[in-house]
């Protein structure tokens, strides 16, 4: 029972730093409350013999791992998910899991470890190195010099007269993207989309992250090159991210409305 303290407080620290903790945890309410509203059916799923005996085997050996992973709070999700997982079995069957994809889907990720940890290795193994923070610091560089500043970028380095700042991988716009991502999935379930246009919703919501963290590099460069290193702080910090993240999720609002409004799928509220 140690996991549930430890996923609060990372949820906590996560949205306090700007990451999508938050988002998570309603992505896993969402899924519960789909399965609720599905519950006078689930009361009459059946599991087979075989499959209580797996389900039952998968929940003892997540227990058993339990105490082993006490300290850890990636392998306590891991085993959690994967009691989860043997209670689902045991009780409704795999068959379950064909009929509820969505709420499963949303579940597991409002308690995989770190996805976009795991999101970052996979795309450190199909990319080369620095290409997201390159590309973002050209792109920056280009919108400082359309305003009438002189910026330089040199790999992930963009230069004014007055000073520079490197683009990292926390300004990359992954992060940002990887919360739009997930907000535009929600807001695609909660609408009841398509899979055609949840997927647009999901691409436009990335897109849009993208094309909001070239302003952001923008300003962070010259808070650091003009306005000292506390204003340089303050748009890197959480206010700031904050700042933006009100932004992008305004932006995003009224473009994923635009699609619902079109969409024969419109949830009618």
């Amino acid at each position: 029972m140690m996991f549930w303290p430890f996923w609060l407080y990372d949820i906590l620290r996560g949205t306090f730093h700007g990451a999508a903790s938050l988002l998570l945890l309603l992505a896993f309410c969402l899924g519960l409350h789909q399965l609720w509203l599905q519950r006078s059916h689930l009361l009459k799923l059946r599991a087979s013999v075989d499959d209580r005996w797996l389900g039952h085997l998968i929940i003892i050996v997540g227990i058993c791992a339990a105490p082993f992973c006490a300290f850890s709070e990636w392998s306590q999700k891991i085993v959690w998910l994967m009691i989860l997982f043997g209670i689902a079995v045991s009780t409704w069957g795999f068959s379950f899991f064909h009929r509820y994809p969505a709420s499963v889907f949303l579940i597991v990720v409002g308690i995989f470890p770190q996805p976009t940890v795991v999101g970052r290795a996979v795309w450190d193994v199909f990319t080369p190195p620095e290409m997201l923070e390159r590309f973002m610091a050209w792109l920056g560089s280009i919108g400082l010099n359309v305003i009438g500043q002189k910026a330089v970028v040199e790999q992930t380095i963009i230069s004014l007269p007055a000073g520079s700042v490197r683009v990292d991988w926390g300004c990359s716009g992954y992060d940002l993207a990887c919360i739009a991502a997930v907000a535009s999935l929600l807001m695609a379930l909660f609408f009841k989309q398509s899979v055609q246009h949840s997927m647009l919703i999901v691409l436009l919501g990335i897109a849009l992250a993208l094309l909001a963290n070239i302003p952001r590099i923008m300003l962070m460069t010259m808070a650091s090159a003009y306005w000292g290193q506390e204003s340089f702080e303050f748009w890197h910090g959480f206010w700031g991210g904050q700042i933006f993240l009100s932004i992008l999720f305004t932006f995003q609002y009224y473009a994923v409305m635009a699609i619902v409004n079109k969409s024969p799928n419109r949830k009618r509220v």
